[in-house]
């Protein structure tokens, strides 16, 4: 009996260890301008072929309550499939998915379709949270379901330009994001890594 509890400990032990070996979070602070408005979290889990990512932004700003929610899947370093939304104020609500089919995948941007031709999405904006680009020029955006440039600013900063002509700057120290600078509708935020 000593000896099946011994066993049981050890296994209970050791997929413990395991899951939270193929488990990260970073969690972020918004601020904008001296004032903590909000939190950022980003949680990646792999299990073999098979990554996860998810990203909970709850932001309060004066009126404004935003919750933005991305959750990515992947296997084997493919994007499979994709949902963002957004909802301001409780009513305001944005949403894209993007799925897999084969060779191309199939955008929904606020229920308006289109179509990816040939393509495998291996690197989305949710990746940065956890990864330093440093061979990347271009990521998808699940939010906006399109790549977007980016580029190298040396020093382990990364501009990622956005359609309507604002970038946002990423800083990693030692491969690790550590602080963002977003320009929003709402005027420049930073994002400070926390945990």
């Amino acid at each position: 009996m000593y000896n099946i509890f011994r066993v049981l400990l050890t296994v209970i032990t050791v997929a413990v260890v395991y899951v939270q070996a193929n488990a990260q979070t970073n969690t972020f602070e918004v601020r904008v301008g001296n004032h903590a408005v909000g939190t950022i979290e980003a949680n990646r889990k792999t299990s073999g072929a098979a990554k996860s990512i998810i990203i909970k932004t709850r932001i309060q700003v004066m009126l404004s309550k935003i919750n933005s929610d991305i959750v990515n899947e992947y296997s084997n370093n493919v994007l499979t499939n994709a949902k963002s939304s957004r909802i301001k104020n409780g009513d305001d609500k944005k949403s894209t998915i993007t799925i897999r089919n084969g060779k191309e995948y199939t955008i929904t941007v606020d229920g308006e379709k289109s179509v990816l031709n040939n393509a495998e999405i291996e690197e989305c904006v949710a990746d940065l949270y956890f990864t330093e680009p440093r061979q990347l020029t271009r990521v998808f955006s699940e939010t906006l379901g399109r790549f977007l440039p980016l580029k190298s600013l040396g020093g382990g900063m990364y501009e990622l330009s956005l359609p309507e002509g604002k970038k946002n700057v990423f800083k990693y120290e030692n491969g690790t994001l550590v602080l963002v600078e977003v320009n929003h509708s709402f005027g420049k935020a930073i994002f400070v890594k926390v945990s």
